[in-house]
């Protein structure tokens, strides 16, 4: 894997992020906030882990340890949400456009959220990041479907094949 595969990973994470939000922003709030038995609950819940997920992992690629993740409590709207995200979707592209090949090797020190000392390649990290998105959204869209709300493919061939339909044009 080199840079560029980096950077094509996150521009699917964020274009399959975005799929999955358009159809998580047409729920009503009760759907939005309706508790399920299923992984971490709600729709709510879901999206602001796996946002909160990004976040961490980014202030630890950056040499900051964040204490906790942010909780559904953090965010009085989707608006809000969505807000946070955007920030979050600009500093990760960013980052990996300034990324060369050599830097994937790099090893990464941080602190978990318990404190206790880790590190992983940079290459490992950035690969998680997207996978944990990836896994998440596949929970998201379950339980849109439970909700009866429509659903959207996520897949990465789905979007090589906008991407290579687009530049056909």
């Amino acid at each position: 894997m080199n840079a560029d595969t980096f950077r094509m990973l996150f521009d699917y994470n964020y274009w399959a992020h975005r799929r999955v939000w358009d159809k998580v922003a047409k729920l009503s709030d009760t759907q939005f906030n309706r508790p399920f038995d299923y992984s971490i609950g709600s729709v709510n819940a879901q999206v602001v882990h796996t946002m909160a997920a990004e976040e961490i992992w980014y202030f630890r690629l950056r040499g900051e340890s964040l204490a906790a993740m942010r909780k559904p409590e953090d965010f009085e709207t989707r608006a809000e949400i969505r807000e946070k995200w955007d920030l979050i979707e600009r500093n990760f592209r960013a980052y990996v456009a300034n990324l060369t090949d050599d830097d994937l090797l790099k090893p990464v020190t941080y602190r978990t959220t318990t404190g206790r000392a880790n590190h992983d390649s940079l290459a490992g990290i950035l690969l998680h990041v997207c996978n944990h998105g990836t896994d998440h959204r596949a929970q998201i869209l379950s339980l849109l479907h439970h909700l009866g709300a429509e659903t959207v493919d996520q897949d990465l061939i789905a979007y090589m094949r906008e991407k290579r339909a687009q530049a056909a044009r």
